[in-house]
């Protein structure tokens, strides 16, 4: 598939604490005082809004967002950024009122995958695939990738091993998968999650639900997470015999991998053979090169890189540009300047401030502005994404009617395929196809919307 839908689903830890650290409400209470603006526009915690992305509360009073459809993977990490940014004003209307109230209390929205009492969430990845594909034979040939992939893309983070010991890893959510394949989400949080939700033409297409990824800042990280898994798919889906690189376990070495700074840990093979996550990432990417356009040659370029990194341990390249190396830098740094171990508090809450969206007090925010870490996007694409669609997928007509109703104060429900009016026999317009952009019902929906909306009598 030459062109591919994809789109992200990112949780949020939140926590709501007084100025000592303290924890000043619990979490079902700082997330209904965070979207009381949400449900006074949609009259519920679950909205769409105007760009067509969907926010809402996830199990555990966890604020999500799952961006729109996309068919461009810079346009993915602007729709990403502007998740963060509609976030982060939520998030200073609910501070300002609480201090109006007097209240000894500041909500902080934190886009990690792990919060301080080791409870986990997630970063989910989809991906468009074709249903006449054989999905049975998908994941065999992507669980490599997927397992070795946290090299390039992970979040960086400390983990306490058994022992008792910290000790500096590329992702910590590595430590949280339990199995392979499955079609559950939360029970045993799978690396790939098989649930058959297409959100289009079922006959047609499926949809590729990637849990495993950590929510990463740098907008490098998000874009080489969705551009480098594009293409081991197109490799896939082209038919071609790949070579026999199935892990032996996939959740000890996800486990083992996370814990290699060096990428030179051999890993055990279904086969009997070992290869290291460096020879497995590298495997990969000599494979797909010849798939690439010039277009993408940009992606080859950075995977690269990103390998070369730590293949070296020249981290030069990386330390302004992925989170694991720019995190890495950063605790060595502050534990050598204040004589600290990876075990300090002190380093676990310099992890959590990396990950804290606030525009001001937010460590990534700030290391930004010191030109520490990477800003590709313009800011006026990522403020344009806060409002608008991707015009290129099925998102452009959903944002078009959400826009439109909430403009003319008409009542509208809107998902992933299916837009309608709330009035008595309003029929539903069903659009399957994810890379539709024009649609006769849909427009015919638009002129309701308008004129329900002109004709409303002017307020007394």
């Amino acid at each position: 598939m030459k062109r591919r839908v994809g789109g992200l689903e990112t949780e949020y830890g939140l926590v709501c604490v007084r100025a000592d650290g303290t924890r000043a409400l619990e979490p079902e209470a700082a997330a209904r005082e965070l979207f009381r603006p949400v449900v006074a526009l949609g009259r519920s915690s679950n909205v769409f809004l105007g760009n067509a992305a969907r926010l809402y509360l996830d199990v555990g009073s966890h604020p999500e967002i799952a961006t729109a459809e996309c068919d461009d993977w810079w346009d993915l990490v602007a729709q990403d950024r502007a998740g963060e940014r509609i976030l982060a004003d939520l998030v200073s209307t609910a501070n300002a009122r609480l201090a109006e109230q007097g209240e000894d209390a500041r909500i902080h929205l934190l886009k990690n995958n792990v919060d301080s009492a080791g409870n986990a969430f997630g970063s989910h990845e989809n991906f468009l695939v074709d249903r006449r594909g054989e999905f049975t034979r998908l994941p065999g040939a992507l669980l490599p990738f997927l397992v070795t992939r946290q090299i390039m893309t992970g979040a960086g983070g400390v983990v306490r091993e058994a022992d008792g010991g910290a000790r500096f890893v590329f992702s910590r959510r590595s430590d949280h998968m339990w199995e392979s394949v499955s079609s559950a989400t939360t029970r045993t949080r799978p690396i790939i999650n098989t649930r058959d939700e297409p959100h289009g033409d079922a006959t047609r297409y499926r949809r590729l639900h990637v849990i495993v990824g950590d929510s990463t800042m740098s907008e490098t990280s998000t874009w080489l997470r969705f551009a480098t898994t594009d293409l081991v798919l197109r490799l896939i889906e082209s038919g071609q015999v790949l070579p026999e690189l199935k892990l032996a376990d996939d959740i000890a070495a996800i486990r083992a991998v996370a814990r290699d700074l060096r990428g030179s840990q051999p890993v055990e093979l279904e086969s009997g053979a070992a290869m290291s996550s460096l020879e497995i990432q590298q495997r990969y990417l000599d494979l797909v090169a010849p798939l690439a356009d010039e277009s993408e040659q940009i992606v080859l370029e950075t995977w690269q890189r990103s390998l070369d990194a730590v293949r070296t341990g020249d981290r030069s390249w990386a330390r302004t540009r992925l989170d694991w190396a720019i995190k890495e830098a950063l605790f060595e740094e502050v534990g050598a300047r204040r004589g600290i171990g990876l075990d300090s508090p002190q380093i676990e809450r310099l992890d959590l401030a990396y990950h804290d969206i606030d525009p001001e007090r937010g460590l990534f925010s700030r290391l930004q502005q010191a030109g520490r870490a990477p800003r590709v996007l313009e800011d006026a694409r990522i403020e344009a994404a806060r409002t608008t669609a991707p015009t290129t997928t099925r998102a452009h007509l959903r944002g078009q009617v959400v826009t439109e109703a909430i403009a003319h104060g008409v009542d509208h429900v809107v998902d992933w395929t299916t837009m309608r009016l709330v009035r008595p026999g309003a029929m539903p317009v069903t659009v399957l196809d994810p890379f539709a952009t024009q649609s006769d019902e849909v427009d015919a929906l638009l002129a309701q919307i308008r004129a329900a909306g002109t004709a409303r009598p002017d307020p007394v």
